[in-house]
This record gives structure tokens, sequence and C-alpha cells, in this order.
């Protein structure tokens, strides 16, 4: 009795499909192995019944297989071309691409202008390196924004020196 048991072989030998070198093989160890033996009964009596009833089996009618088969395949392709027509489908989806083009129209318009702004405090040390820099036109950078027509004009120059400023020093003097 060999160690591995030849399970795959039992069919084929009931069957008598094996070469003879195999067939001893297999015949040798059903004869000293009770469990092969048992199993190879098993399946003798199993394909004993299937061939009784084989024979008791009605021929299908492959015509009217076909012809239910092509049927079956045609409502089953028509049923997923026309997925996108089902309410379930359309009308979340109409929703949801509308309030996706609500949102997009909000936030084009209601975003803040854009004009650039004005500089930092860091970005004009950064772009002056270690030298001193005059910021005092930052704090009414708005206002310098709409002077922009002035810049040839020497307003531009004192616009540091407001009047109440101007007040102060000829009061001083």
């Amino acid at each position: 009795m060999s160690l591995t048991h030849p399970e795959a072989d039992l069919i084929p030998l009931l069957r008598d499909e094996l070469s003879p070198a195999d067939r001893e093989r297999v015949q040798n160890h059903v004869a000293g192995c009770a469990q092969c033996r048992i199993s190879m009964e098993a399946m003798g009596a199993t394909m004993r019944t299937v061939a009784a009833r084989l024979e008791e089996l009605s021929t299908p009618e492959w015509s009217a297989y076909r012809r239910e088969l092509r049927i079956k395949l045609a409502a089953r392709q028509e049923a997923r071309a026309k997925w996108w027509r089902r309410p379930a489908v359309l009308w979340p989806s109409l929703a949801t691409a509308g309030v996706g083009i609500a949102a997009l129209f909000l936030a084009l318009t209601m975003r803040p202008a854009s004009h650039g702004g004005a500089p930092g405090m860091d970005v004009l040390a950064m772009e002056q390196g270690t030298e001193p820099v005059d910021v005092g036109l930052l704090n009414d950078y708005p206002m310098v924004e709409k002077l922009d027509l002035l810049e040839n004009y020497d307003v531009i120059e004192n616009l540091d020196q407001t009047p109440s400023d101007q007040n102060h020093n000829d009061q001083r003097s």
C-alpha cells in the first residue's frame, strides 16, 4: 500500500481508461487499502445510477432553448441600453448636475475681486534686502491704487503729509 491514495485514478479505473501499468498500480493499491476500495465502490454505484437515469431523461429541444435564450439576451441588452432613462437614475443625476452648476455660479460671482491687493510688509522687506523701506503709503493702499492717474504729479510725493500734519508744522514754526 502506498502513502498517497490514487483518488484521481479511481474513476478512470472504473471506466477502463488507464494504461496497463497505471491500472495494475491502482488495482494493487485498492486491494490493500480499505478506504480507497469503499470510495471506488461508492463511485461505481453513483456512476451506474447516473447511467440508468440518463436514458430516462428526455432529449432537450435545442431550437426552443436557443429561441428562449435569444429572447432573454435581447431583453437584458435592452434593459442595459436604457439604464439612464429610468427615473431612479435620471432625476438624481439632473438634480446633482443642477446643484453643481449653481454652486459653480455662486463661487464665481461671490468671490472677492482680486486686484492684487496690498503687498505684505515681509514681501517688501525681502525685495529691499537690508535697506530701510518706507511703508507709509501701505496704510492707505486702497486709496493709492485709485490714484494711479496722478503718478506724474507731485501729489504722490506729498501724500505722506496730510493737511493736519501741515497745520501742526505751520503752528510750530
